[in-house]
């Protein structure tokens, strides 16, 4: 009975071992897969790197890529091919037909923001807090905007509020101030303490008492109601407001970029991606799901035989340990390429027109309905996306998270009704435009995909050329 519940309980310890290994391989892009994996064939003997050319699928001996079976074209004309790629040898300097074909793709890049952030704040880390830094810059939005709760990082980690709150307050201090806030005014009460001893103090009291009470207003421009709920002069209430225009950013990406606008949608923001798409003659996807191995990894069996001779418990312990971790990290990598092959398949059937197209031609997509379609949780879902980029046939390397985002064809449409207008349109009339074509939304919608865009409200574009963008300040809040 005491050896049943034994073997049970290592199983389960078993289990939740390779559930943890395997979800924090999933979570690593291509390049900190390298590292981890290069750091841990150092560190274990056991863990062995045979550089002998295979290809990763079917593990056939191959003597170049990609190979001929896993990347030949389907029956169905359209149907994609997706197979599992080497982004690079490990020193081995072998090159590839993929390598070729990843030339094309060489990037355009400026540095992410997360990447940006983490350089900053990484002397300042302890070990145990890096996987909470990594989880929560993988989850800030577009605007450097991060609504997840603290205690909800903390119960998703199993890691200390504390700690939790230690390295939010890092990031949010780091440049550009305000990043992980949780709100746009939370994000601006951030940056007007960074502001401490560079402006004067009954300023920023003004200031901060304008954006933790009157924010509404603040966006709407109405300087007359907040004097009045203030009992201030117009003038000191328009100082302020003033101030806060030219100094502070309600979304702290945008000053990321340089110039207070996000990003061009067909520049590259992204380094080497972490999967490629092309498009074959007779119209097929090929995705190249990239992974840092040309050989492949696997458990050394000279030191397996040589355990058996071992006579030493004290070695034998050591030995065995070892083994059993190289044993885990072989079985959790193909895992990992297991989830991301089955993921990107989904997502090369469901979005095919957004791959071949523009923005305006996303479909619906949810991480919930691919995890029930590939049987597993929707956090395996998220883990798999997060911090990771597709190179398109175009050229254009998008971030994945990009193919779950339900409003971007919508924000599209906004966009070139915009573009298109021959006097300003409110948010009204575009909604109604929009309502015409069968897109429902309401007007606090078409506001918030507009400053999405950095795009100016109706009222303020009559008064800029139409290419303009949004200042990165309050006025592209508002919503009028």
């Amino acid at each position: 009975m005491l050896h049943h519940h034994f073997s049970t309980d290592l199983r389960q310890r078993q289990a939740t071992a390779h559930l943890a290994q395997t979800m924090t391989l999933l979570q690593m892009s291509t390049a900190e897969l390298e590292a981890a994996l290069l750091a841990e064939i150092t560190a274990n003997p056991a863990l062995e790197l045979v550089e002998e050319l295979r290809c990763p699928n079917c593990g056939k001996r191959l003597a170049r890529l990609p190979c001929p079976t896993c990347a030949a074209p389907r029956p169905e004309a359209e149907a994609p091919v997706v197979y599992l790629s080497p982004r690079q040898s490990l020193g081995t300097g072998r090159r590839t037909d993929a390598d070729d074909h990843r030339d094309a793709f060489e990037p355009r890049v400026h540095e992410r923001l997360d990447e940006h952030i983490l350089r900053q704040i990484a002397p300042a880390l302890a070990e145990a807090e890096r996987p909470i830094a990594a989880y929560l810059l993988a989850r800030l939005d577009d605007d450097g905007l991060l609504p997840e709760a603290p205690a909800e990082a903390a119960a998703y980690l199993r890691a200390p509020l504390a700690a939790v709150n230690r390295v939010l307050g890092l990031i949010r201090h780091a440049d550009p101030p305000g990043v992980g806030a949780r709100t746009p005014a939370e994000s601006l009460l951030i940056q007007i303490d960074s502001l401490a001893g560079s402006a004067p103090q009954p300023l920023l009291a003004l200031a901060r008492q304008i954006i933790t009470g009157h924010f509404d207003a603040l966006a709407r421009r109405d300087f007359a109601r907040i004097a009045r709920a203030l009992r201030l002069p117009a003038a000191r209430v328009t100082e302020a407001a003033n101030f806060i225009h030219r100094n502070l950013t309600p979304y702290p990406a945008r000053a990321f970029w340089g110039d207070g606008k996000l990003p061009d949608p067909n520049t590259a923001v992204y380094g080497d991606p972490d999967m490629l798409i092309s498009c074959q003659p007779r119209g097929a996807l090929l995705v190249e799901v990239l992974t840092p191995l040309t050989g492949w990894l696997r458990v050394n069996p000279d030191l397996k035989a040589a355990l058996a001779e071992c006579t030493s418990d004290e070695e034998r312990q050591k030995w065995t340990q070892a083994l059993e971790r190289a044993a885990l990290m072989t079985k959790c990598l193909q895992q990992r390429n297991h989830t991301l092959r089955r993921l990107m398949e989904i997502i090369a059937v469901e979005q095919r027109d957004f791959i071949l197209g523009g923005d305006g031609d996303l479909q619906p997509l949810t991480r919930s309905r691919v995890a029930r379609a590939l049987n597993v949780h929707e956090s395996t879902i998220s883990r798999a996306v997060a911090g990771k980029s597709v190179a398109l046939p175009s050229g254009r390397i998008v971030p994945l998270a990009k193919f779950f985002d339900r409003s971007l064809s919508v924000r599209d449409r906004v966009r070139h009704l915009i573009e298109a207008e021959t006097r300003p349109l409110t948010d009204d009339e575009i909604a109604e435009r929009l309502a015409g074509d069968g897109v429902h939304i309401a007007r606090r919608t078409v506001a918030k995909y507009r400053n999405m865009l950095g795009l100016l409200p109706a009222h303020l574009r009559g008064r800029a050329p139409l290419s303009g963008r949004a200042h990165a300040g309050v006025v592209a809040a508002s919503a009028p």
